[in-house]
């Protein structure tokens, strides 16, 4: 059904608001949230996940014209900034990449079923359900495994084709590290899993995940963190590495979600989180 835009009537943007980028009117900036919040997560997934394939298909033509003879073992060491060879990854087909983070996500639901792991999508997955779509390069899921638990979870990685640092692996067992940054080899897809801490905000996240569809159909039902929480991680990611990028998301989510968050959950675990100022300075910028 087609949106007759002479019948939308915007209300009057209150003082501080801030468009998602320097170069977008206002009005234009709320007429584009109007628009996102009438779209289901799903829709608004797909939306960011066709931008990510048309990004990764032109960085593919670009790999392949500059290394024409050469496009696998380039396009290894271009994407993963490490020097790969063919004998590494011999069934990789570098066109697989071109497929959207959502791809993983597909691969690895089982593993966690299988292994009855509890985890939930984070990050910019995460940010795009909950708000603006955008490209984004690879999947971060939270985990709930022990790290004495991690060998068997690690072999059933493996058989599903995944390959996982070995130096990761003992970080992680030994607790001198929680991220195990995995890949694909046939689908050359990454992810980073990172092993849930138990802080009390830590297992909040958790025990508060939402079940959500990122497929059109209804059909991909993954766990994804509640738009809360990611507002939360996003403004304490950005506290220590000052990144546009994670305050532009947490604008995206507050301007799509609106009403529908739960602004006493949001306010306590602020002030717990000494946050209560960065939360305020984002949700005026929001116009909430």
């Amino acid at each position: 059904m087609t949106t007759d835009l002479r019948s939308i009537t915007l209300p009057t943007a209150k003082p501080g608001y801030r468009p998602q980028a320097a170069d977008t009117c206002i009005e234009s900036d709320m007429l584009q949230f109007y628009l996102l919040r009438q779209k289901t997560a799903a829709e608004r997934w797909q939306a960011a996940a066709a931008m990510t394939r048309w990004a990764r298909t032109v960085a593919l033509r670009a790999i392949a014209k500059a290394s024409p003879n050469q496009t696998a073992t380039r396009f290894s060491q271009v994407i993963f900034k490490e020097h790969w060879t063919a004998n590494l990854i011999p069934n990789s087909d570098p066109t697989m990449w071109a497929q959207d983070p959502s791809a993983i996500a597909e691969l690895l639901h089982p593993v966690f079923e299988q292994l009855n792991i509890r985890y939930y999508i984070t990050g910019g997955v995460a940010a795009i359900a909950h708000g603006e779509p955008r490209t984004t390069q690879d999947i971060d899921l939270v985990i709930e495994v022990a790290p004495s638990a991690v060998d068997p979870f690690v072999t059933a990685l493996e058989q599903a084709g995944f390959y996982v640092p070995a130096g990761a692996v003992e970080d992680v067992k030994a607790e001198r590290g929680r991220v195990l940054s995995i890949t694909h080899i046939e689908q050359v897809l990454r992810a980073d899993v990172v092993l849930n801490s138990d802080s009390p905000f830590d297992r909040s996240k958790m025990n508060r995940r939402q079940m959500v569809s990122i497929d059109l159909a209804g059909e991909a039902l993954y766990w994804v963190g509640a738009p809360e929480d990611i507002i939360l991680a996003k403004l304490l990611w950005g506290r220590r590495s000052n990144s546009e990028k994670q305050w532009r998301d947490v604008l995206g989510v507050l301007k799509v979600q609106q009403q529908a968050l739960d602004y006493g959950y949001l306010g306590e675990w602020a002030e717990r989180l000494e946050l209560s100022q960065l939360l305020h300075q984002a949700m005026v910028e929001a116009g909430i």
